[in-house]
Protein backbone atom coordinates (compact mmCIF):
# COMPACT_ATOMS: atom_id res chain seq x y z
CA UNK A 1 0.00 0.00 0.00
CA UNK A 2 1.40 3.34 -1.06
CA UNK A 3 0.72 6.43 1.06
CA UNK A 4 1.32 10.13 0.44
CA UNK A 5 1.94 12.13 3.62
CA UNK A 6 1.66 15.95 3.64
CA UNK A 7 1.03 18.41 6.44
CA UNK A 8 0.81 22.01 7.64
CA UNK A 9 -0.79 23.52 4.54
CA UNK A 10 -1.67 26.72 6.43
CA UNK A 11 -4.08 27.74 3.68
CA UNK A 12 -4.65 31.49 3.72
CA UNK A 13 -1.34 32.28 5.42
CA UNK A 14 0.32 35.65 4.93
CA UNK A 15 4.09 36.07 5.21
CA UNK A 16 5.16 39.67 5.89
CA UNK A 17 1.62 40.58 4.76
CA UNK A 18 2.11 38.87 1.38
CA UNK A 19 -0.68 36.38 0.67
CA UNK A 20 0.63 32.88 -0.03
CA UNK A 21 -2.64 31.63 -1.51
CA UNK A 22 -1.43 31.70 -5.12
CA UNK A 23 1.65 29.67 -4.17
CA UNK A 24 -0.49 27.26 -2.14
CA UNK A 25 -2.90 26.69 -5.02
CA UNK A 26 0.05 25.88 -7.30
CA UNK A 27 1.45 23.41 -4.74
CA UNK A 28 -1.91 21.65 -4.43
CA UNK A 29 -2.00 21.33 -8.23
CA UNK A 30 1.47 19.75 -8.10
CA UNK A 31 0.30 17.29 -5.44
CA UNK A 32 -2.65 16.29 -7.62
CA UNK A 33 -0.30 15.75 -10.56
CA UNK A 34 1.91 13.46 -8.46
CA UNK A 35 -1.19 11.57 -7.29
CA UNK A 36 -2.10 11.01 -10.95
CA UNK A 37 1.42 9.73 -11.68
CA UNK A 38 2.05 7.63 -8.56
CA UNK A 39 -1.49 6.40 -7.83
CA UNK A 40 -1.17 6.19 -4.03
CA UNK A 41 -3.81 4.28 -2.07
CA UNK A 42 -4.27 7.03 0.53
CA UNK A 43 -3.37 10.64 1.26
CA UNK A 44 -2.57 11.60 4.86
CA UNK A 45 -2.87 15.29 5.83
CA UNK A 46 -1.70 15.77 9.40
CA UNK A 47 -3.14 19.05 10.57
CA UNK A 48 -2.93 22.84 10.26
CA UNK A 49 -5.05 22.72 7.15
CA UNK A 50 -5.84 26.40 7.60
CA UNK A 51 -3.67 29.12 9.11
CA UNK A 52 -6.46 30.46 11.34
CA UNK A 53 -9.39 28.94 13.23
CA UNK A 54 -11.68 31.18 11.16
CA UNK A 55 -10.18 30.92 7.66
CA UNK A 56 -10.78 33.35 4.84
CA UNK A 57 -13.38 32.63 2.16
CA UNK A 58 -10.57 32.25 -0.38
CA UNK A 59 -8.78 29.66 1.77
CA UNK A 60 -11.99 27.64 2.18
CA UNK A 61 -12.58 27.71 -1.58
CA UNK A 62 -9.02 26.53 -2.21
CA UNK A 63 -9.49 23.53 0.09
CA UNK A 64 -12.90 22.80 -1.45
CA UNK A 65 -11.39 22.70 -4.96
CA UNK A 66 -8.59 20.40 -3.76
CA UNK A 67 -10.93 17.98 -1.95
CA UNK A 68 -13.27 17.85 -4.94
CA UNK A 69 -10.35 16.87 -7.17
CA UNK A 70 -9.29 14.19 -4.68
CA UNK A 71 -12.79 12.70 -4.53
CA UNK A 72 -12.93 12.60 -8.34
CA UNK A 73 -9.72 10.57 -8.34
CA UNK A 74 -11.14 8.12 -5.81
CA UNK A 75 -8.22 8.37 -3.38
CA UNK A 76 -8.87 7.76 0.32
CA UNK A 77 -7.95 10.92 2.21
CA UNK A 78 -7.49 11.16 5.98
CA UNK A 79 -7.38 14.66 7.51
CA UNK A 80 -6.85 15.61 11.15
CA UNK A 81 -7.11 19.03 12.79
CA UNK A 82 -4.01 20.90 13.91
CA UNK A 83 -3.55 23.56 16.56
CA UNK A 84 -4.27 26.31 13.98
CA UNK A 85 -7.58 24.71 12.96
CA UNK A 86 -11.03 24.92 14.48
CA UNK A 87 -12.02 21.30 15.13
CA UNK A 88 -15.72 22.11 14.77
CA UNK A 89 -15.38 24.08 11.53
CA UNK A 90 -13.00 21.58 9.99
CA UNK A 91 -15.39 18.74 10.77
CA UNK A 92 -18.40 20.38 9.11
CA UNK A 93 -20.08 17.96 6.68
CA UNK A 94 -17.75 15.11 7.62
CA UNK A 95 -20.43 12.40 7.32
CA UNK A 96 -21.31 13.57 3.82
CA UNK A 97 -17.69 13.84 2.70
CA UNK A 98 -16.83 10.43 4.14
CA UNK A 99 -19.05 8.92 1.42
CA UNK A 100 -16.60 10.37 -1.11
CA UNK A 101 -13.57 8.94 0.70
CA UNK A 102 -12.65 12.19 2.49
CA UNK A 103 -12.35 11.50 6.23
CA UNK A 104 -12.09 14.37 8.71
CA UNK A 105 -11.21 14.03 12.38
CA UNK A 106 -11.45 17.32 14.25
CA UNK A 107 -11.62 16.38 17.93
CA UNK A 108 -10.56 13.49 20.11
CA UNK A 109 -12.94 10.95 21.65
CA UNK A 110 -12.39 8.40 24.42
CA UNK A 111 -10.96 6.01 21.83
CA UNK A 112 -8.76 7.06 18.94
CA UNK A 113 -10.88 7.09 15.81
CA UNK A 114 -9.73 4.57 13.20
CA UNK A 115 -10.49 3.29 9.70
CA UNK A 116 -9.48 0.26 7.66
CA UNK A 117 -8.23 -0.38 4.16
CA UNK A 118 -7.20 -3.61 2.50
CA UNK A 119 -4.32 -4.58 0.23
CA UNK A 120 -2.84 -7.91 -0.84
CA UNK A 121 -1.16 -8.30 2.57
CA UNK A 122 -4.38 -7.78 4.52
CA UNK A 123 -5.71 -4.99 6.74
CA UNK A 124 -4.16 -1.58 7.31
CA UNK A 125 -5.63 0.44 10.19
CA UNK A 126 -5.48 4.24 10.18
CA UNK A 127 -5.67 5.84 13.64
CA UNK A 128 -6.52 9.56 13.64
CA UNK A 129 -5.26 11.65 16.55
CA UNK A 130 -5.99 15.37 15.99
CA UNK A 131 -4.43 18.11 18.07
CA UNK A 132 -5.41 17.94 21.75
CA UNK A 133 -4.46 19.48 25.07
CA UNK A 134 -4.23 17.68 28.41
CA UNK A 135 -7.40 19.50 29.51
CA UNK A 136 -9.29 17.91 26.60
CA UNK A 137 -8.22 14.44 27.72
CA UNK A 138 -9.04 15.22 31.36
CA UNK A 139 -12.54 16.22 30.24
CA UNK A 140 -12.98 12.75 28.74
CA UNK A 141 -11.33 10.97 31.69
CA UNK A 142 -12.12 13.13 34.76
CA UNK A 143 -10.95 10.41 37.13
CA UNK A 144 -7.42 10.62 35.65
CA UNK A 145 -4.72 13.13 36.58
CA UNK A 146 -3.56 14.65 33.28
CA UNK A 147 -0.91 17.34 33.50
CA UNK A 148 1.33 16.79 30.47
CA UNK A 149 0.83 16.01 26.80
CA UNK A 150 2.81 12.80 27.30
CA UNK A 151 0.38 11.62 29.97
CA UNK A 152 -2.60 12.61 27.84
CA UNK A 153 -1.35 10.70 24.77
CA UNK A 154 -0.61 7.62 26.88
CA UNK A 155 -4.16 7.62 28.30
CA UNK A 156 -5.68 7.81 24.81
CA UNK A 157 -3.51 4.94 23.57
CA UNK A 158 -4.39 2.77 26.57
CA UNK A 159 -8.10 3.43 26.03
CA UNK A 160 -7.90 2.29 22.39
CA UNK A 161 -7.96 -1.38 21.43
CA UNK A 162 -5.19 -1.91 18.88
CA UNK A 163 -4.25 -5.22 17.25
CA UNK A 164 -0.47 -4.89 17.09
CA UNK A 165 -0.27 -7.94 14.85
CA UNK A 166 -1.84 -5.89 12.05
CA UNK A 167 -0.27 -2.98 10.19
CA UNK A 168 -1.21 0.24 11.95
CA UNK A 169 -0.74 3.85 10.88
CA UNK A 170 -1.01 6.78 13.30
CA UNK A 171 -1.77 10.34 12.20
CA UNK A 172 -0.95 12.89 14.94
CA UNK A 173 -0.48 16.64 15.22
CA UNK A 174 1.66 17.27 18.28
CA UNK A 175 5.16 18.34 19.32
CA UNK A 176 6.73 14.88 19.15
CA UNK A 177 10.46 14.73 19.90
CA UNK A 178 13.12 12.10 20.40
CA UNK A 179 14.94 12.60 23.71
CA UNK A 180 13.81 16.22 23.68
CA UNK A 181 15.14 17.15 20.24
CA UNK A 182 13.49 18.16 16.96
CA UNK A 183 14.20 20.84 14.37
CA UNK A 184 11.93 23.88 14.66
CA UNK A 185 11.36 27.00 12.55
CA UNK A 186 10.67 30.69 13.24
CA UNK A 187 7.11 30.42 11.92
CA UNK A 188 6.11 27.92 14.63
CA UNK A 189 4.88 28.89 18.08
CA UNK A 190 7.58 28.09 20.62
CA UNK A 191 6.90 27.03 24.18
CA UNK A 192 9.16 26.72 27.19
CA UNK A 193 9.86 23.96 29.65
CA UNK A 194 9.07 20.92 27.47
CA UNK A 195 5.51 20.63 28.80
CA UNK A 196 4.08 20.10 25.31
CA UNK A 197 6.61 17.46 24.27
CA UNK A 198 5.61 13.86 23.59
CA UNK A 199 8.44 11.35 23.34
CA UNK A 200 8.37 9.48 20.03
CA UNK A 201 9.02 6.19 21.82
CA UNK A 202 5.39 6.18 22.92
CA UNK A 203 4.38 5.53 19.30
CA UNK A 204 7.13 3.18 18.11
CA UNK A 205 4.80 0.16 17.91
CA UNK A 206 2.91 1.71 15.01
CA UNK A 207 4.16 0.75 11.56
CA UNK A 208 4.21 4.37 10.43
CA UNK A 209 3.68 7.55 12.44
CA UNK A 210 2.59 10.47 10.24
CA UNK A 211 3.28 13.66 12.16
CA UNK A 212 2.25 17.26 11.68
CA UNK A 213 3.10 20.48 13.53
CA UNK A 214 6.81 21.09 12.77
CA UNK A 215 7.58 22.61 9.38
CA UNK A 216 10.87 20.84 8.72
CA UNK A 217 10.58 17.37 7.08
CA UNK A 218 12.44 15.05 9.44
CA UNK A 219 12.62 11.66 11.09
CA UNK A 220 12.15 11.50 14.84
CA UNK A 221 14.05 8.71 16.58
CA UNK A 222 13.36 6.06 13.92
CA UNK A 223 12.79 6.07 10.16
CA UNK A 224 9.10 5.24 10.46
CA UNK A 225 8.38 8.32 12.61
CA UNK A 226 8.15 11.31 10.27
CA UNK A 227 7.16 14.94 10.10
CA UNK A 228 6.13 15.66 6.51
CA UNK A 229 6.80 19.35 7.11
CA UNK A 230 5.04 22.23 5.39
CA UNK A 231 4.83 22.12 1.57
CA UNK A 232 6.52 25.53 1.29
CA UNK A 233 8.62 27.89 3.46
CA UNK A 234 6.64 30.07 5.84
CA UNK A 235 9.67 31.91 7.20
CA UNK A 236 13.17 32.60 5.96
CA UNK A 237 14.51 30.14 8.54
CA UNK A 238 12.94 27.40 6.36
CA UNK A 239 14.42 28.29 2.97
CA UNK A 240 17.15 25.61 3.11
CA UNK A 241 14.70 22.85 3.99
CA UNK A 242 13.63 20.42 1.26
CA UNK A 243 9.85 20.70 1.02
CA UNK A 244 7.68 18.01 -0.50
CA UNK A 245 5.62 14.83 -0.16
CA UNK A 246 6.74 11.96 2.05
CA UNK A 247 6.00 8.69 0.25
CA UNK A 248 5.48 5.55 2.32
CA UNK A 249 5.13 2.07 0.86
CA UNK A 250 3.84 -0.62 3.22
CA UNK A 251 4.50 -4.22 2.40
CA UNK A 252 3.98 -7.07 4.80
CA UNK A 253 4.20 -6.41 8.54
CA UNK A 254 7.58 -4.95 9.42
CA UNK A 255 8.53 -4.01 5.86
CA UNK A 256 8.32 -0.35 4.88
CA UNK A 257 10.00 1.78 2.23
CA UNK A 258 10.32 5.56 2.24
CA UNK A 259 10.72 8.07 -0.58
CA UNK A 260 10.39 11.81 -1.08
CA UNK A 261 8.90 13.93 -3.88
CA UNK A 262 10.07 17.57 -3.87
CA UNK A 263 7.64 20.44 -4.34
CA UNK A 264 8.59 23.85 -5.70
CA UNK A 265 6.87 27.19 -5.25
CA UNK A 266 6.34 29.46 -8.24
CA UNK A 267 8.54 32.09 -6.60
CA UNK A 268 11.56 31.13 -4.56
CA UNK A 269 12.36 32.52 -1.11
CA UNK A 270 15.82 34.12 -1.16
CA UNK A 271 18.12 35.96 1.21
CA UNK A 272 20.37 38.62 -0.30
CA UNK A 273 23.15 40.32 1.62
CA UNK A 274 25.53 43.02 0.50
CA UNK A 275 25.74 46.70 -0.47
CA UNK A 276 22.68 48.25 -2.08
CA UNK A 277 24.20 48.80 -5.54
CA UNK A 278 25.34 45.18 -5.94
CA UNK A 279 21.92 43.86 -4.88
CA UNK A 280 20.20 46.15 -7.36
CA UNK A 281 22.57 44.96 -10.09
CA UNK A 282 21.90 41.30 -9.21
CA UNK A 283 18.26 41.70 -10.27
CA UNK A 284 19.37 41.67 -13.90
CA UNK A 285 21.25 38.38 -13.45
CA UNK A 286 19.14 36.42 -10.94
CA UNK A 287 15.60 37.61 -11.61
CA UNK A 288 13.43 39.85 -9.51
CA UNK A 289 10.10 38.06 -8.88
CA UNK A 290 11.27 35.96 -5.89
CA UNK A 291 10.33 36.65 -2.28
CA UNK A 292 13.33 38.52 -0.90
CA UNK A 293 14.85 39.12 2.50
CA UNK A 294 17.46 41.81 1.94
CA UNK A 295 20.26 42.57 4.40
CA UNK A 296 22.20 45.71 3.50
CA UNK A 297 25.81 46.09 4.59
CA UNK A 298 26.20 49.78 3.66
CA UNK A 299 27.72 51.95 6.38
CA UNK A 300 26.74 55.27 4.83
CA UNK A 301 23.27 56.77 4.92
CA UNK A 302 21.05 55.70 2.01
CA UNK A 303 18.23 57.54 0.26
CA UNK A 304 14.98 55.53 0.07
CA UNK A 305 16.60 52.05 -0.07
CA UNK A 306 13.29 50.21 0.22
CA UNK A 307 11.78 52.20 -2.67
CA UNK A 308 14.80 51.55 -4.89
CA UNK A 309 14.79 47.84 -4.04
CA UNK A 310 11.04 47.46 -4.61
CA UNK A 311 11.43 49.01 -8.06
CA UNK A 312 13.32 45.85 -9.13
CA UNK A 313 12.19 43.37 -6.43
CA UNK A 314 8.39 43.83 -6.21
CA UNK A 315 8.16 40.94 -3.74
CA UNK A 316 10.70 42.34 -1.28
CA UNK A 317 9.39 41.09 2.05
CA UNK A 318 11.79 42.53 4.57
CA UNK A 319 14.73 44.94 4.58
CA UNK A 320 17.35 44.81 7.32
CA UNK A 321 20.70 46.40 7.97
CA UNK A 322 23.66 44.30 9.04
CA UNK A 323 25.02 45.28 12.42
CA UNK A 324 28.60 46.36 12.37
CA UNK A 325 30.68 44.01 14.45
CA UNK A 326 34.09 45.36 15.34
CA UNK A 327 36.80 43.95 17.56
CA UNK A 328 38.75 46.51 19.53
CA UNK A 329 42.35 45.72 20.36
CA UNK A 330 42.27 48.04 23.33
CA UNK A 331 39.70 49.47 25.67
CA UNK A 332 39.21 53.19 26.12
CA UNK A 333 39.25 54.63 29.61
CA UNK A 334 37.14 57.76 29.81
CA UNK A 335 37.65 60.15 32.64
CA UNK A 336 34.20 61.65 32.45
CA UNK A 337 35.02 64.44 34.85
CA UNK A 338 37.65 65.74 32.42
CA UNK A 339 35.61 65.37 29.18
CA UNK A 340 32.61 67.36 28.04
CA UNK A 341 29.64 65.38 26.60
CA UNK A 342 30.52 66.31 23.00
CA UNK A 343 33.96 64.72 23.42
CA UNK A 344 32.51 61.57 24.98
CA UNK A 345 30.08 61.18 22.08
CA UNK A 346 32.86 61.83 19.53
CA UNK A 347 35.01 59.08 21.04
CA UNK A 348 32.05 56.68 21.10
CA UNK A 349 31.25 57.44 17.45
CA UNK A 350 34.87 56.87 16.42
CA UNK A 351 35.10 53.50 18.16
CA UNK A 352 31.72 52.35 16.89
CA UNK A 353 32.25 53.38 13.26
CA UNK A 354 36.00 53.25 12.83
CA UNK A 355 36.22 56.90 11.77
CA UNK A 356 35.96 60.40 13.22
CA UNK A 357 33.01 62.74 12.90
CA UNK A 358 33.26 64.82 9.75
CA UNK A 359 32.79 68.61 9.72
CA UNK A 360 29.06 68.45 9.03
CA UNK A 361 28.48 65.91 11.81
CA UNK A 362 30.54 67.95 14.26
CA UNK A 363 28.46 71.01 13.40
CA UNK A 364 25.23 69.10 13.99
CA UNK A 365 26.53 67.84 17.33
CA UNK A 366 27.44 71.39 18.45
CA UNK A 367 23.97 72.66 17.48
CA UNK A 368 22.24 69.84 19.38
CA UNK A 369 24.35 70.46 22.48
CA UNK A 370 23.69 74.20 22.30
CA UNK A 371 19.92 73.61 22.09
CA UNK A 372 20.04 71.25 25.07
CA UNK A 373 21.89 73.83 27.14
CA UNK A 374 19.33 76.50 26.22
CA UNK A 375 16.47 74.21 27.32
CA UNK A 376 18.18 73.52 30.64
CA UNK A 377 18.63 77.25 31.20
Amino acid sequence: MKLFHISDLHLGKRVYEFSMLEEQEELLRQILEHIEQEQPDALLITGDIYDKPVPSVEAVRTLDTFLTALSQRGIHTYIIAGNHDSAQRLGFGRELMAKSGIVFCGAIEKEIEHYQQQDKYGEVNFYLLPFFKPSHVHGLFPEQSVETYQEAAKILLQATEIDWGKRNILLAHQFVTWKGTAQRSDSEVLTLGGVEEIDAGLFFDFDYIALGHLHSPQRIGKDHVRYAGSPMPYSFSEIRQKKGITVVELKQKGEIEMDFIPLMTKRAFREMKGPLESILQAAEEEGSEDYIRCILTNQEALFDPIGRLRSVYPNLMTLEFAQQEKEFEQTVSLETEELVPEEIFSLFFEKQNGKELDDVQQGLLRNIWRELKEEEA
